[in-house]
């Protein structure tokens, strides 16, 4: 896991992860400045999800997946 990920994002971590953290097929993405923003910021307005974190200006997919492993992905989703 990138060191922006895990310090930044902080996927596992509740409320403080970054709502737009999500996994993609070809790993970690950042959906902040994407169509799906929209859909995530209204589901923490609602409280219908856990990760409610806006954690940076965003940045690009390939900052968040230089170093990542296939036990990274099955740790972040337990």
């Amino acid at each position: 896991m990138t060191e922006h990920v895990e310090n930044v994002c902080q996927p596992g971590k509740g409320g403080k992860t970054c709502r737009y953290l999500i996994m993609g097929a070809k790993g970690w993405e950042c959906a902040k400045h994407t169509g799906l923003a929209t859909l995530l910021d209204a589901r923490v307005e609602s409280e219908s999800m856990v990760a409610r974190g806006n954690n940076c200006e965003g940045v690009g997919n390939a900052e968040l997946n230089e170093e990542i492993s296939d036990e990274d992905v099955i740790n972040a989703l337990k």
